[in-house]
């Protein structure tokens, strides 16, 4: 059906860590509508739920298969596949041609880039400019359904929220060390922090082009041609520059937002409070978290966040920095 890719693996790096899998599916169409009912299973984010076979990724039924979320995403033309393979998987991409006028795409994953805080693809397909990603299904939603207090299905425990910060800065800590790769999250959302069972959080890598092939180049350079951003920064706002420190900056929004319970309605005056520690740790944590946790915790959550969220870029802790400060607040 379409111009979809012939179903294939693709090849592992022969070095990868132990927890990569052995290739990525190129799935067709026909797998897919059979693996998802005709994507009838909507869910979160406007994904399908499907069910393959875990050993040779074919269609499977529910409760003999392993769950798979699917997402449906159009592109405009054959350019904007090619930017979504680079921008999203940070991928080597050769053109070969066949004949005066075919060309087909052939990928390379670059699997050391693999983390177990990163939201695994299993698979995809491009078909008549419609990209189909398969990746893993999380039955706990995103972070996103968490956070406000007036919408969310429950309230997370101090110990769960913390849990779940300390996992996704580990994936972003990942990331950020391979900086040569450009791997860069600056469409880092709550939405973009998935949770598994157990509330262990992942960080989704998918979705729409970020950053065209033309670009690439620049954004391996650190140059100002970059995405927008959903927690923009100060200094994106005023030029346009981007690099980790504003990665920083959205993380520490998505803290703040998990810390006070206050979601879409955080104010900027809230944000002004904790950054010039003019703050009440008592009125500024999530009133349903009670006395659940420990207010030395709490006052250096706040202090972290301060940091994340300064104006001065060269101010803020690195993502490691930040990570070290997570897992020392998880101590006490």
């Amino acid at each position: 059906m379409g111009n979809c890719l012939s179903a294939s693996t693709l090849p592992t790096e022969p070095n990868a860590p132990k927890s990569v899998e052995e290739g990525v599916k190129v799935f067709t169409v026909a797998d897919l509508k059979k693996a998802t009912n005709d994507f009838g299973n909507q869910m979160e984010l406007g994904e399908s739920l499907g069910y393959i076979n875990p050993k040779t990724l074919s269609p499977a039924k529910k409760g003999v298969g392993m769950a798979v979320a699917v997402k449906k995403i159009y592109l405009a033309n054959e350019q904007a596949f090619q930017d979504w393979l680079v921008s999203n998987y940070i991928i080597s991409i050769y053109r070969r041609t066949f004949g005066k006028t075919n060309n087909i795409v052939d990928v390379e994953f670059l699997r050391h880039n693999s983390h177990p805080s990163l939201v695994k693809l299993i698979g995809y397909c491009y078909d008549r400019d419609m990209l189909f990603i398969v990746s893993e299904y999380f039955p706990n939603g995103s972070l996103g359904s968490y956070i406000s207090r007036d919408s969310r299905p429950k309230s997370l425990p101090w110990e769960t929220r913390l849990k779940i910060s300390i996992g996704a800065a580990q994936c972003l800590a990942f990331l950020h060390s391979r900086k040569q790769a450009g791997l860069y999250r600056r469409y880092l959302t709550a939405s973009k922090i998935l949770l598994d069972s157990d509330f262990n959080a992942r960080v989704s890598y998918f979705g729409k082009p970020k950053v065209s092939l033309d670009e690439l180049v620049y954004t391996i350079g650190f140059s100002n041609v970059a995405p927008r951003y959903q927690y923009p920064p100060p200094e994106y706002i005023l030029s346009g520059m981007s690099n980790m420190a504003g990665d920083v900056y959205s993380f520490g929004v998505i803290l703040l937002k998990m810390l006070t319970g206050l979601g879409k309605d955080l104010t900027i005056s809230a944000k002004r409070e904790i950054k010039n520690k003019k703050y009440n740790i008592v009125e500024m944590i999530d009133p349903d978290l009670k006395n659940s946790y420990p207010l030395e915790a709490g006052r250096l959550m706040c202090e972290l966040i301060k940091q994340c969220l300064e104006v001065d870029p060269k101010m803020r802790p690195t993502m490691q920095e930040v990570l070290d400060n997570l897992n020392a607040i998880a101590q006490i």
